[in-house]
């Protein structure tokens, strides 16, 4: 887990993985942050290279860098 956003009670898992492909393994803790019900966690952002989709888990949104660095 690189980043954790906290937005009231709610915690939003950040993970970087800035690679062209990204496996299932790679999202590990990134699942198992949103699974755990302590934290609150309705869904996680992966940050990739390109704009691919880095999982099938519809709970994982996959974002590429360069929308990221777009966003204020």
């Amino acid at each position: 887990m690189d980043f954790v956003l906290t937005i009231g009670e709610q915690r939003i898992p950040l993970e970087v993985k800035y690679r062209r492909q990204v496996s299932h393994n790679d999202t590990l803790a990134l699942r198992a942050m949103i699974e755990r019900s302590v934290y609150r966690a309705p869904f996680g952002i992966l940050v990739t290279q390109q704009e691919e989709p880095g999982t099938d888990d519809p709970r994982i949104v996959s974002l590429p860098l360069s929308t990221l660095l777009l966003l204020r």
